[in-house]
């Protein structure tokens, strides 16, 4: 099986869990074999990135709940499949949430006993008033030095939408946006409309269940509210801390949302009505089981480069960037069941 280890989209969800690039190649190395000795490791290690450290990297994937070592003499060592990582990523994220929450409350602690605007050493700012908060959201995005990354949640209060002159201009200097629409816009018809025309502009979406409200600027700087509910006042952030543990809590909900696209003029999600075609069908469970590009041509009855041309082409309709992050997503869309097997 073909793995690329260093694929920048999933070393932005695994930081979440201390996973350095080395200790993630070593995990998909794993993944391609049933048990491996500590020998073969050592054997192996030549011309990986892991060469050197592969004992304390493999210590450090047992840590993380990653690799397990299996009972018997001499110790083997296994992968913990994708489908249970995910269970990890999903912990990681609410385990980010009550640490952001709890950072929240301390800073709004902070000012509730008097404290001036400015408290914590300037590193949060209290905002009151719709007017001051729409300055401040237009701030944030012009702070930005690379990517705009934004959590679009009720309620809903009057400031300049997303994909105003303020975008359009940063869009056209190369500033990246990301953006997580909450699933319950998609019930509203103004909010769709929304979706379509951030869509339009350059903007990469998806929807699942956001927490907060929030706008997040790699400055790095951040507003969102002080209370859940409450439009009339908002926090600035400057605490690295906190903007740290915000933007992990991004990164755990983007992986776990679903892409956003344009049918016919309307926004539609990826995982609604789709199903796995034949050939997807045929190759979920083989890759499931873990079997190689090898064994799976001779499976099919193809050739090993039409078995890694099929599964780019469904990774691309997946919008993974890994087969981790293909079968995590197949899963999520009900395409396979946590057992591997098809739906």
């Amino acid at each position: 099986m073909d793995i690329n280890p260093r694929l920048p989209h999933d070393e932005r969800v695994l930081r979440i869990l201390g996973v350095t690039a080395a200790e993630q190649a070593l995990y998909e190395w794993l993944l391609e074999r049933p048990a491996v000795r500590l020998e073969t490791l050592d054997r192996s290690a030549a011309d990986q990135p892991w060469r050197g450290q592969a004992r304390p990297l493999l210590a450090r994937l047992e840590e993380l709940g990653l690799a397990l070592r299996l009972p018997g003499s001499p110790a083997r060592f296994q992968a913990v499949a994708p489908d249970e990582v995910a269970d990890v990523l999903a912990l990681a994220g609410e385990r980010a949430l009550s640490r952001a929450r709890a950072r929240r409350a301390r800073l709004a602690a902070v000012f509730r006993a008097g404290q001036h605007p400015h408290d914590a050493g300037g590193l949060v700012e209290i905002l009151h008033g719709k007017q001051a908060i729409k300055q401040a959201f237009i701030d944030v995005q012009l702070s930005a030095r690379h990517e705009v990354r934004v959590f679009d949640a009720p309620p809903y209060v009057d400031v300049p939408p997303l994909n105003e002159p303020v975008e359009l201009e940063l869009l056209r200097q190369g500033i990246h946006y990301r953006v997580i629409y909450d699933r319950r816009g998609l019930d509203d018809p103004s909010r769709l409309a929304d979706f379509a025309q951030g869509l339009s502009v350059g903007e990469e979406i998806r929807v699942s269940t956001v927490p907060i409200k929030l706008v997040l600027s790699d400055h790095p700087l951040a507003l969102l509210p002080v209370h859940p509910g409450n439009v009339e006042s908002a926090m600035l952030v400057r605490d690295p801390t906190l903007i740290e543990m915000l933007g992990g809590l991004f990164e755990i909900t983007w992986e776990q949302g679903v892409p956003l696209r344009v049918r016919d003029g309307h926004p539609q999600l990826v995982e609604v009505g789709d199903a796995p075609s034949p050939i997807e069908g045929e190759l979920l469970p083989l890759l499931a089981a873990g079997l190689t590009d090898a064994a799976i041509a001779a499976q099919q009855g193809c050739t090993e480069r039409t078995v890694r041309r099929r599964i780019s082409a469904m990774l691309r309709r997946l919008g993974a960037a890994s087969r981790f992050q293909a079968g995590y997503q197949a899963i999520r869309r009900g395409w396979i069941t946590t057992s591997g097997g098809v739906v």
